[in-house]
């Protein structure tokens, strides 16, 4: 039996030696003649074709067409388990989508709950050994993470959750007193506050240089 390839089906002929002249002729060509076809996915060999091959051309088939496709469809569905058990593809994908979503943050924020949740979902991820310190450590970025807790007061004022401020001895409620020590972390004259920090750094120019 013969097999010709056509896209994605095996194409199946049978060769017969056909003498010139007398039948007893040493000399003759060979004839081949169509007996069916199958496709390269099929894992058995269809009922309407096994009724025209004898048990050695099912045989070839099952060989050549049949046990290759078994293997593919086993390697495929292995692939496909494995897969669906590896969190780190997921990871990596979800790492591009958020690499974009950070780039356009900045024309349009996003709710500080979404950001929230996002920083659960990655506290639930289980690294091997200490690697989550590490991670967590080098993934983190103070001054954006600063800037979203600002972000996120601000919000927070603006919805009444601080309510409003009395008509006297506003500087002793709790909420001045901290936005008092907050004004100072930032850009006090301290060199403990951020400024101090950044103008050592050389991120901000001291003022009248």
């Amino acid at each position: 039996m013969h097999i010709k390839i056509r896209r994605n089906y095996a194409l199946l002929y049978r060769s017969t030696w056909v003498p010139k002249g007398a039948a007893a002729n040493t000399h003759g060509f060979t004839q081949q003649r169509y007996v069916g076809s199958i496709p390269f996915s099929a894992a058995a060999v269809p009922p309407d074709l096994l009724s025209r091959l004898t048990s050695d051309e099912i045989a070839f088939v099952e060989t050549r067409i049949c046990e290759s496709a078994r293997q593919r469809a086993a390697d495929e569905q292995r692939a496909a388990e494995e897969r669906e058990l590896d969190p780190r593809w997921r990871v990596e994908e979800a790492a591009r989508l958020l690499g974009e979503a950070a780039d356009r943050s900045a024309a349009q924020p996003i709710p500080a709950a979404d950001v929230e949740r996002l920083q659960q979902l990655v506290g639930g991820l289980h690294a091997k050994g200490s690697a989550v310190t590490a991670v967590t450590t080098k993934s983190t970025d103070p001054l954006a993470e600063a800037l979203t807790a600002i972000r996120t007061a601000a919000q927070a004022v603006t919805s009444g959750r601080y309510g409003t401020a009395p008509a006297d001895g506003v500087r002793t409620t709790r909420t001045y007193k901290t936005w008092s020590q907050l004004l100072d972390a930032v850009q006090g004259e301290n060199d403990g506050s951020l400024l101090r920090a950044l103008q050592e750094k050389g991120y901000v120019k001291r003022r009248g240089r």
